[in-house]
């Protein structure tokens, strides 16, 4: 948490409701086919990118270390399979 209680309020209002409008819009896009402003997914996509993988950060670590390095070493084991896979 911030030293500032009141950016982690504005954060928490804040965060939210981009987020919905965010949603709102790409789904009327998605849904009616339109072209997005290039403005509009410039902002979006890294705000959203970012906000997921802060969050999943902070999940990881929120639990224990082992469980983070075990996940990384599957990962890596799966990438490396399907490289080498993929060269035979």
């Amino acid at each position: 948490m911030s030293e500032k209680p009141y950016v982690e309020i504005i954060r928490a209002i804040a965060r939210p409701a981009i987020s919905v409008i965010f949603a709102a819009v790409i789904a009327q896009i998605v849904i009616e086919g339109i072209t997005a402003p290039e403005w509009f997914l410039a902002l979006a996509i890294p705000c959203i990118t970012w906000w997921f993988a802060e969050r999943t950060i902070q999940h990881l670590k929120s639990n224990n270390t082992a469980s983070v390095d075990k996940l990384a070493n599957t990962v890596s084991d799966k990438v490396v399979s399907a490289i080498y896979s993929k060269t035979k």
